[in-house]
């Protein structure tokens, strides 16, 4: 049985549904069986503390949404891809942004930066002082260096 923390109704009308992560894939599989067929978008949203993972959910066939809601400490969630196929981008880009570690995720590697980007800019405890360049090797692959002068 998954243990909602809280329920509410959001700016636009859509039912919110908070849930702990380790509840995560146990709802969304719940879900998926009432017709929750189409994973939409993946958000993450840094509140200092911890990240706050958003997965906006679609009924097709009734036109009916959802937002699920869950917490990490850790910078972990399980990933989704083994129940929407969706998930899979979304995941990576949260990945590269935001630092989310999905578990299980069939190829959890950067999607815009290069894998030796250091951070993930859109932490909030990203230096921007700090200055890092993308390059491109003799095989055409990215990758990120900086300038020793900014303390790296």
């Amino acid at each position: 049985m998954v243990e909602v923390i809280e329920e509410s109704i959001g700016k636009d009308g859509r039912k919110v549904i908070k849930v702990a992560k380790e509840y995560l894939i146990a709802i969304m599989k719940d879900l998926k069986s009432q017709g929750y067929d189409h994973l939409s978008l993946i958000t993450g949203i840094d509140r200092k503390d911890k990240l706050e993972v958003v997965y906006h959910l679609h009924n097709m066939k009734e036109d009916k949404y959802l937002v699920i809601k869950t917490e990490t400490l850790d910078e972990r969630v399980p990933s989704l891809t083994s129940l929407y196929s969706s998930a899979n981008w979304d995941e990576r880009e949260q990945y590269d942004l935001m630092g989310i570690v999905f578990e299980g995720h069939p190829n959890l590697k950067r999607l815009f930066l290069p894998e030796s980007w250091v951070g993930h800019p859109l932490r909030k405890n990203y230096d921007l002082s700090k200055v890092q360049y993308i390059n491109m090797d003799e095989n055409g692959d990215d990758y990120a260096t900086f300038d020793p002068g900014d303390g790296w």
